[in-house]
């Protein structure tokens, strides 16, 4: 309570309002915006890293979505990619931007998450449970006593109350009495851990956001560092042991021995299939997939244990004897773009590109991607005799297909030529309607085209109704066809 007193200051607060990004998101003009798509994209959907050009889809999606329902009144015209640099950058600090194979990618801060989260607490509850959290003090309670007691006679005594209490339970249920959970109890349980499970995501992001500052302070001392490279490496290593040894580093590393536990990951899946087919909890729809939330612990915790191995990854570089003369000159060419930013800030050159750079990141290639030479394989032949089989295999899939036969249609063409000079293929068509649909209005067309070349004109089109085998009533829209007699 104590640190709770200093904490609710007024001049600890104003300071705080200041510096806390989550605090900056709750105060911000547009915070009901950003909040809402936070929710979406990264909370409601259980989402780390999203690549940026699937957030700027979403995000422009979105932006539509909320002007149509202001109506005249639109209030957000910046373009996506202008919000995402914005929340990214270091006044804002709302999401984090990053690359995965040379992709930008962005998450959700630490701040941002608990900003968010804020807000969805203050959504009033249908229904507000105190037993099960009530049972479960008791129990964390009982269980601190029993498990911090290191005197014999009183975790023996403890013990023994607690198999006495199994036995008359034990004897309750071979007698037929089997208590079972109340609905209410069973919704109000369920309530509570799924908001326990959705509290553990939250975690992961603190605990990889405090990480991913030792290394940014790792990588600044390394740059500037000037004495020897053991007091550094000193420094270092102490910083990472304050963070492993902190009580948030222990929790996380015990989480994720449990979570690592073959046994304990199908005590869990076991245990979660036989509540999720209770008759109460299969109607209820909380705000996460509980039958997905083990895979996101792991996800989660693996996003920390890969910010812990890059931290390892850069004090093994360090280590290497010319990776810090590397590193000072990469400081000294970033310097020198600073000077020179700094430069022209208050009087910007007339032409926007006063600096050129070859290349935003440098192009590798290395020897060994090329494929290996691979011989060219001698194609040999066999000559085998063929022998007739003796399978009997249906054949009634050739009698089946369909066939036109021209000798009719050349005959329709011929009978009515025999009472004009010229005719064309839509009044054949009249007298003499299609019988087998595309097909056979192909095999006119091919008539036309062995026998009299000069009969099409693709300056005046007509339209001709056919039917096919299935039912459906097509229009093929083909160049006038002419019959002249010869």
């Amino acid at each position: 309570m104590a640190n709770t007193a200093e904490h609710m200051q007024y001049g600890y607060l104003s300071e705080l309002r200041g510096k806390n990004a989550a605090w900056r998101l709750l105060a911000a003009e547009q915070s009901s915006f950003v909040a809402a798509f936070f929710y979406q994209e990264f909370l409601a959907a259980n989402q780390r890293a999203i690549a940026e050009e699937r957030l700027l889809d979403h995000l422009a999606d979105f932006i539509d979505e909320v002007n149509r329902s202001l109506g005249e009144q639109q209030r957000f015209s910046r373009s996506p990619r202008e919000y995402l640099e914005t929340w990214a950058d270091l006044q804002h600090a709302w999401l984090r931007r990053f690359y995965v194979d040379d992709e930008v990618h962005y998450d959700l801060t630490a701040a941002g998450q608990r900003a968010v989260d804020w807000l969805c607490g203050l959504k009033k509850a249908a229904f507000v449970g105190t037993e099960s959290r009530l049972r479960t003090v008791f129990d964390l309670l009982h269980e601190l006593a029993r498990d911090t007691d290191a005197d014999p006679s009183r975790r023996l005594a403890a013990l023994q109350a607690q198999r006495a209490k199994l036995d008359a339970q034990i004897s309750a249920v071979q007698q037929g009495r089997v208590e079972v959970l109340a609905p209410v109890q069973v919704k109000e349980r369920f309530l509570h851990a799924a908001a326990t499970a959705q509290g553990i995501l939250a975690d992961f992001r603190e605990v990889e956001e405090n990480f991913r500052q030792l290394e940014r302070l790792m990588l600044d001392k390394v740059v500037t560092w000037t004495q020897g490279k053991g007091e550094l490496l000193e420094k270092i290593f102490e910083q990472q042991d304050s963070i492993a040894d902190s009580e948030q580093g222990k929790s996380f590393a015990a989480f994720w021995r449990f979570l690592m536990l073959s046994q304990q990951q199908e005590d869990f899946h076991t245990t979660l299939q036989a509540v999720l087919a209770v008759d109460g909890i299969k109607e209820m729809q909380p705000d996460m997939d509980f039958a997905k939330i083990y895979r996101q612990w792991f996800v989660g915790a693996s996003e920390v244990q890969q910010t812990i191995a890059a931290l390892s990854k850069q004090l093994r570089r360090y280590v290497d004897e010319n990776y810090l003369e590397e590193e000072r000159r990469i400081f000294s060419l970033m310097q020198g773009i600073e000077r020179k930013a700094v430069m022209v800030r208050e009087t910007q050159p007339k032409t926007p590109d006063f600096m050129q750079m070859d290349a935003v990141r440098p192009a590798v290639e290395m020897p060994f991607d090329r494929p290996l030479f691979v011989p060219p394989q001698k194609m040999q032949l066999k000559n085998t005799v063929l022998e007739a089989g003796r399978e009997k295999v249906p054949v009634a899939a050739l009698f089946s297909q369909v066939y036109v036969n021209r000798a009719v249609l050349r005959q329709n063409i011929e009978s009515l030529l025999s009472e004009r000079s010229s005719v064309t293929l839509a009044e054949v068509l009249d007298v003499y309607p299609l019988q087998q649909g595309l097909t056979e209005l192909m095999a006119y067309m091919v008539i036309a085209s062995r026998e009299q070349q000069d009969c099409f004109d693709e300056a005046d089109w007509e339209e001709i109704l056919l039917t096919e085998s299935d039912g459906r009533r097509l229009a093929a829209k083909v160049g006038k066809i002419t019959f002249r007699q010869k």
